[in-house]
Order: C-alpha cells, then structure tokens, then sequence
C-alpha cells in the first residue's frame, strides 16, 4: 500500500509538472467549456467558488459510494481503477472550469481556493481524526487506523494542492 501511496505522490508531482500540456487536451472549444463561460453566475468567484466545492463533494462522494458498493464484490484491486479514474475526471472538471473562467486573477485565485477548500477541510477532519484516536475497546490497536488516516491525509492534501494549481493558480493562455 506505501507503493501506491508513493506511486500516486510521483504522479501528483508529474501532473504538477506537466499541467500545461493537460490543460491543452481539454482545449477553450469544450462544449462544457463554452456552457458554463455562457453563465454570468459562473464569473462570479464566489458562486463559482461554491459550484467547484459542490463539485468536489459530489465527486468525492460518488467515489466513495462506487469503493463502497464495490467492497461486497470479491474482484481484487478494482478499487484502484476506480480511484484512478476518479482522479482522472476531477482533473478533467477542473481543466474544465479553469478555461471557463472568464476574469480578473484575484477572483480566480478566490475561486480555486473556495472550491479546493473543500479537500482542505477534509484534510483538517482527518488531522483531527488523528488526535482524537482511541482504541475502540481495552487492548484495541489503533495502528492501522492511523495509518489509514494519514493516506486519506496525503490524499487529500494532494487533492486540494493540485484543485487550487489548476483552477486557482493557473493563468488562461489564449490558443497559438
């Protein structure tokens, strides 16, 4: 499990480093794109702010709910596809939303750090999680638990780090 955990951290850092050449797959001509540029709510960095943080529940959630569902079935090392893929589509919502922005840089940065909050407060629950630890029962061993903890730490420290570079700190280049 620490090679995965490892393996992902490299990939975050790979995503970091490349991130131009992924913002250019999803290009300014998305439809998706063009639909919420369209929006005047969306250049709003607040109402923006609080739809990339729904956002991030929503998919957040159904990936718990799929890893969840797929815990009764006996199909070994699904899970890591779908966490894959999830992680995969966020990227995509938020390349999505980072050439949708149609704005001043102070609004986009309050944006990305509005809708990546949402990882951050997670990170926080967790942190708290951590320092409140106690065995369940006499004799209980809250080793593992803490290791769980601190993966769903750097997971999603790493989630709100690479949600605030792409949608809050990246600049809108026009297309050459």
């Amino acid at each position: 499990m620490t090679i995965i955990l490892l393996l992902g951290v490299c990939l975050l850092i790979l995503t970091g480093i490349y991130r131009e050449r992924l913002v250019r797959l999803v290009g300014p001509s998305n439809r998706l794109v063009k639909k919420l540029s369209g929006y005047r709510w969306f250049q709003n960095p607040w109402l923006s702010g609080g739809f990339l943080f729904v956002l991030n529940g929503v998919l957040f959630g159904a990936t718990l709910l799929i890893l969840y569902g797929l815990s009764f079935l006996l199909i070994p090392y699904i899970h890591l596809f779908i966490m894959v893929g999830a992680v995969v589509v966020s990227l995509g919502a938020w390349i999505i939303i980072q050439h949708a922005w149609i704005g001043e840089r102070k609004g986009q940065l309050l944006r990305g750090f509005i809708g990546s909050s949402f990882y951050l407060i997670l990170t926080l629950v967790f942190i708290y999680m951590i320092a409140t630890l106690e065995p369940q029962f006499p004799g209980d061993d809250t080793f593992m638990a803490f290791i769980g903890l601190v993966m769903a730490i750097v997971v999603t420290s790493g989630a709100f780090i690479t949600c605030f570079l792409f949608t809050g700190l990246m600049t809108r280049r026009e297309p050459r």
